[in-house]
């Protein structure tokens, strides 16, 4: 007896919430036409926000069963609404939305089926799994202006990828531009603000040698040109006899601090051959052009940067062959001519070292001085 008399109680707060619920959806309804497409936007990206807390919510008994008793006229109400309005959906939305939570609960559980639904549905074939949308999708949404469908999204973030993967538009071609390149041999005395004061707009610096020598000049080296707002760059002497590309690469990406700023080139791979025994290692042409290969792959993979590769003619002629490596930049070495020749596998050189007898305000003794062919928009670019 008590127990019919609990649940006719029960029974009796269930109408009083629906009668409650009903009246309140008409109470809002003229408010919700008027303000309906004005609001359709926020409360979709609220709604999107909210999605997970919502699924959750929504599969407890106690929203199931106020689903059951509440769902249906809010259906009534959006059956009401003029046909062919696009904004049908957010504007009955926006009116639920006026009751609060609760009103989320029932005004997403009559807008389409849960993703528990969804993922059950899939699992019996009846219809394909859905693909979660991320978070860079509705990033690329978001920055794009894009409704927040899943197919929307996913064709937004597709769209940013691409154009992401567009290169930038090369700048201008201007003047030609002087710099320098600078080891342990410079000493530690070097006064960039100097060099910048001689014209000289960027620099190398030797980082690492083979397997364990590094400059122990680097960071002021290095550093100090930033400082003094030289454009700065770092490279390694290569040694393919004496250990992997893999090895050295990393060894030298760990020393050099890279930054993606502005103000840095890429990293240097620096080929010349063996100071042993003048030759290529120990290795053929391709064993040769595979090592370098695969140090360039490690320094993409950690920088996102295709390194610049330094060679003169004739080493790469004799070690490397006709292998092609022209998506690289070239810094040439070549001196006494006035015009260096491009090894085959690149379509032109970038940087150009013409002597190593420099002289430059700064530097004590010699020093070996570089030119940029394309001018200094396009060096900054190349840094950016």
């Amino acid at each position: 007896m008590n127990s019919d008399r609990q649940d006719e109680m029960q029974n009796r707060r269930w109408d009083t919430a629906d009668n409650a619920i009903r009246s309140a959806v008409d109470r809002v309804r003229p408010a919700a036409d008027r303000i309906g497409a004005w609001l359709a936007p926020f409360i979709q990206r609220v709604l999107q926000f909210l999605a997970p807390l919502i699924n959750r919510i929504k599969e407890t008994p106690a929203a199931r069963c106020l689903r059951e008793r509440v769902a249906p006229r809010v259906q009534e109400a959006r059956e009401r609404l003029p046909e062919g309005n696009r904004t049908r959906s957010m504007q009955i939305g926006a009116a639920v939305a006026a009751v609060g939570v609760v009103g989320l609960v029932i005004g997403s559980a009559t807008s389409g089926p849960s993703q528990y639904q969804v993922d059950q549905a899939a699992q019996s074939g009846r219809i394909p799994a859905a693909s979660p949308v991320t978070p860079e999708q509705v990033e690329a949404a978001r920055e794009q202006g894009v409704d927040a469908k899943p197919e929307q999204l996913a064709a937004a973030a597709e769209k940013k990828q691409q154009q992401k993967q567009q290169p930038e538009p090369l700048a201008p071609v201007g003047p030609p531009v002087e710099g320098i390149d600078v080891s342990n041999h410079n000493g530690t005395n070097i006064d960039w603000n100097k060099v910048a004061a001689d014209g000289k707009k960027f620099t190398f610096v030797l980082a690492t040698d083979g397997t364990s020598f590094t400059n122990p000049q680097y960071d002021a080296q290095y550093h100090g040109a930033k400082d003094a707002g030289l454009i700065a760059g770092a490279y390694h002497f290569a040694r393919p006899g004496s250990s992997s590309a893999e090895e050295q690469a990393n060894r030298f990406l760990d020393t050099i601090d890279y930054r993606n700023d502005g103000k840095t080139l890429p990293p240097v791979l620096d080929l010349e051959v063996d100071p042993k025994s003048g030759g290529c290692y120990g290795k053929s042409v391709s064993e040769m052009q595979q090592w370098t290969q695969t140090f360039n792959d490690v320094v993409k993979d950690r920088t996102g940067k295709d390194p610049i590769i330094y060679a003169n003619p004739s080493f790469w002629k004799q070690c490397m062959g006709s292998s092609d490596f022209s998506d690289h930049a070239l810094w040439l070495a070549s001196y006494g001519v006035d015009e260096p020749t491009v090894p085959t596998g690149f379509e032109d050189w970038d940087f150009w070292q013409y002597t190593d007898k420099g002289k430059v305000a700064g530097i004590d003794g010699s020093t070996d001085l570089n030119q940029y062919q394309h001018g200094i928009e396009r060096l900054k670019q190349l840094a950016s």
